[in-house]
């Protein structure tokens, strides 16, 4: 079975400078995610989707494919993700005749993904009539208890907003660690999309970190994770 990993990075960034390159404990953040694929027991290919020369340097050194340049329509800020994995899977289709039958989505902002949880996911998704196995994590702030904010006043998100008053009592909801996106390759062609009706969840345990990196903030919080959490880990959380 052919299964795909592509790592989307693009070279110029709004909240950090050349953001995917960018050094975190020693490595640059896009090596985490390559070295998370590597390890994996399941994947048998990795391409990375790149404008940037830089980190077309680093990916091969690393032995990652960039089969070609990413053009400028889906190198900008306002490009479209789907539209950039849409372009790889063409281009391997008309230029290799390559179609794989599972696809794997890492993002080199979510340095902390694991073999390990990659490999779940594409085992579930075999077994599973899923069209997409989803890393998810109970969301900090529940919806019931949030706000909008369209004219002077805020307004309360849901109509269930008084119903709810302690956490315990809210309905489980869930939200995307942006770690694991893992689909069919003929339900994306079928679809057209990532999200596809039938989405099974990859639940992280609560001793498990998943960590997006946007700003400067959380690169010093993903740098001091990566520092120690190993020993908290130990000293605060029982064995499984």
């Amino acid at each position: 079975m052919e299964i795909l990993c592509i790592i989307p990075a693009r070279a110029g960034s709004k909240g950090i400078k050349n953001k995917n390159i960018q050094k975190l404990n020693g490595k640059h953040l896009i090596e985490y995610v390559i070295s998370a694929a590597k390890k994996s027991k399941l994947i048998n290919r990795v391409i990375v989707s790149t404008d940037g020369d830089k980190i077309r340097e680093i990916a091969e050194k690393n032995g990652i494919e960039v089969p070609f340049k990413r053009p400028k329509k889906y190198a900008h800020s306002k490009a479209a993700e789907l539209d950039v994995i849409k372009h790889t899977i063409d281009f391997l289709e008309k230029s290799e005749s390559y179609v794989p039958d599972i696809i794997t989505i890492l993002h080199p902002t979510n340095p902390f993904v694991t073999p390990e949880n990659l490999d779940k996911s594409i085992k579930k998704l075999k077994k599973s009539k899923a069209d997409l196995i989803l890393g998810v994590m109970p969301v900090e702030t529940h919806p019931f208890r949030s706000f909008w904010h369209k004219s002077k006043f805020l307004e309360k998100f849901s109509p269930n907003f008084d119903k709810y008053f302690q956490r315990q009592t809210f309905p489980p909801v869930y939200f995307p660690t942006g770690d694991i996106y893992t689909f069919w390759y003929k339900s994306f062609k079928k679809y057209g999309k990532v999200f596809c009706p039938k989405i099974e969840p990859l639940f992280y345990k609560n001793n498990e970190i998943t960590m997006n990196i946007d700003t400067p903030f959380d690169l010093f919080l993903a740098e001091m994770t990566m520092k120690h959490w190993k020993k908290y880990k130990k000293n605060n959380f029982k064995r499984e």
